[in-house]
């Protein structure tokens, strides 16, 4: 009778969150309070919850969630941060390794305001690319959403005139991107030159980007020491 019971238990691919009888069918819309995977409940579980007989809580979370410990979308949003700069502490060290990033720069790191550090013994001086259009405006992504400000900017990047941060249009929240007008095509060509160096921790991403003509560029208020991250000061 035990080993029947045992084989039978392990045809399924798991158990109810609820109850933990074994079960291996999702229904309906339910997901995981934390996570929100497909949560796995089983009919009767489901049924005394619909009735109202007996709720599913929000202490009925997915194995992932229950076995790592995560009661809170707060905790998964820190996981994530977590695993990210593991992640780019591991990409970091495998370009200083090969002594390139992965766009074929020479690794090239800038901290605060400009204070740039190399892992070779002479400075890395940046080369221009070719500008045949005379082209100034700049597209920039990849920037730290966090820390990256306008005096970190002009210092990593010198030349810039104005600064377009894009923001998130409900929260105002800084994406990491904006578009950038150079005083001169030599700046602008020199700034796409600087793609994928290191600033604040993140290897930027540059590149022409023409206005179109369509608006206004640069727009009014975006000239450098009148704003913050697309927010007058």
């Amino acid at each position: 009778g035990k080993e029947r019971a045992r084989e039978a238990a392990e045809e399924f691919m798991g158990n109810c969150e609820a109850c933990n009888k074994p079960w291996d069918k999702y229904r309906g819309k339910r997901r995981c309070p934390t996570c929100g995977v497909p949560s796995l409940i089983c009919y009767e579980c489901f049924k005394a919850d619909q009735d109202n007989t007996r709720k599913l809580g929000r202490d009925v979370r997915c194995d992932l969630c229950v076995r790592e410990g995560i009661t809170s979308k707060r905790q998964i949003r820190e996981k994530e941060q977590r695993e990210l700069e593991e992640y780019e502490r591991k990409l970091r060290e495998k370009d200083r390794k090969l002594g390139v990033t992965t766009s074929g720069q020479m690794v090239h790191e800038t901290t605060d305001y400009g204070n740039r550090n190399t892992n070779t013994k002479e400075s890395y001086e940046v080369k221009p690319v070719p500008n045949p259009e005379g082209i100034t405006r700049l597209f920039l992504k990849n920037m730290c959403n966090k820390s990256m400000d306008e005096a970190t900017l002009i210092a990593f990047m010198p030349g810039i005139t104005h600064i377009q941060w894009l923001t998130d249009w409900q929260t105002g929240k800084f994406l990491g991107s904006a578009f950038v007008e150079m005083a001169t095509p030599e700046d602008a060509a020199r700034g796409v030159g600087m793609d994928g160096m290191w600033v604040l921790n993140r290897p930027i991403k540059v590149k022409f980007q023409k206005a179109d003509g369509k608006d206004l560029w640069p727009p009014l208020g975006s000239e450098v020491g009148q704003q913050v991250h697309g927010k007058e000061q």
